[in-house]
């Protein structure tokens, strides 16, 4: 199975046609067009006749594209957004169980009503309140499409009565188990380091880096971007470096040395190399080679799209 590379998801509203026209220049992984909070309740309605084109401008540059659909709207939105060249929805307010089946199932309706193989559609999850993060283990369960989930601090602090500042973290302890929880379960924790979670703002490209790195630090392996600055720091910090590949290939040549030799623990630049630590090495090898072909892959794309 590839590996899925999906470090940061731009999200646009589906409404501003202008952020829509030029979101594939950016060099996003994921763009998510968005039904939800970008969207007055009054013109709802009128944006989803805007999604079928959107979903084709949004992904010129390879991005994979999502729709962020209202939950209580959850057919409307899924009809509106089932078209060629979609990747998914991103679902808020997740609840239970019962809400990822509902919109797998409104999914696999809309698949064949599209021609698109069923299961083909994944999900993003968001987590907005205490009961969410709860119960969270049978919510990244409760389907196969289930490929991401993160929180959304806002309204979890809402949830919890929580006016949020940035001298303190109240979200330790939900950040913690959801990255645990959905790592355990083969699904991708996604989410940015605080107070950005809460009290979201621009900053410049050094600080911005240092947050996706903290970020990735904490478990994560993606983040949701509300502007476009932030998109390059994040794929940047969920990229290995070069130096941290060519020391790990170097821990991996000396590991089967010691092996070859006969012993399953070597010194090697101060540490000792043992199984742990030469499997972290495949991964970061792995990822490092999945980042270069994704990134090859969006160049590529919007190269042929700028002609």
């Amino acid at each position: 199975m590839s590996m899925l590379i999906r470090r940061s998801n731009l999200m646009v509203p589906v409404t501003n046609a202008k952020f829509v026209a030029g979101a594939w220049r950016h060099g996003a992984d994921a763009i998510t067009l968005d039904l939800e909070d970008g969207v007055v309740p009054a013109l709802k309605a009128g944006a989803r006749e805007l999604v079928r084109d959107a979903v084709a401008v949004a992904g010129k540059g390879s991005a994979e594209v999502f729709v962020r659909v209202n939950k209580e709207f959850l057919v409307a939105d899924v009809e509106a957004s089932t078209w060629p060249g979609l990747a998914g929805i991103m679902l808020p307010k997740v609840e239970s169980a019962e809400d990822v089946v509902e919109a797998s199932d409104a999914l696999t309706s809309a698949e064949r009503r599209r021609g698109i193989e069923p299961g083909t559609l994944s999900l993003i999850l968001l987590l907005e309140s205490a009961n969410a993060v709860f119960r969270v283990r049978e919510i990244i369960a409760a389907s196969e499409r289930v490929s991401q989930v993160g929180l959304d601090e806002s309204d979890l602090s809402a949830s919890l009565g929580i006016s949020p500042v940035a001298e303190y973290d109240p979200f330790v302890y939900a950040r913690g188990r959801m990255a645990i929880e959905a790592t355990a379960a083969g699904v991708e924790p996604i989410g940015i380091a605080h107070p950005l979670g809460t009290l979201p703002r621009l900053l410049s490209g050094d600080d911005m880096l240092k947050a996706a790195t903290d970020s990735k630090n904490l478990g994560f392996k993606g983040i949701i971007c509300p502007h476009p600055s932030w998109v390059s720091s994040v794929n940047t910090a969920f990229t290995p470096t070069e130096s941290q590949v060519d020391f790990y290939t170097q821990v991996r040549d000396v590991f089967a040395q010691a092996i070859a030799a006969g012993t399953a623990a070597v010194p090697f630049a101060g540490r000792m190399i043992d199984v742990p630590v030469d499997e972290w090495a495949k991964v970061v090898i792995a990822t490092s080679t999945a980042c270069n072909l994704r990134d090859a892959e969006k160049q590529t794309a919007m190269e042929a799209a700028s002609v």
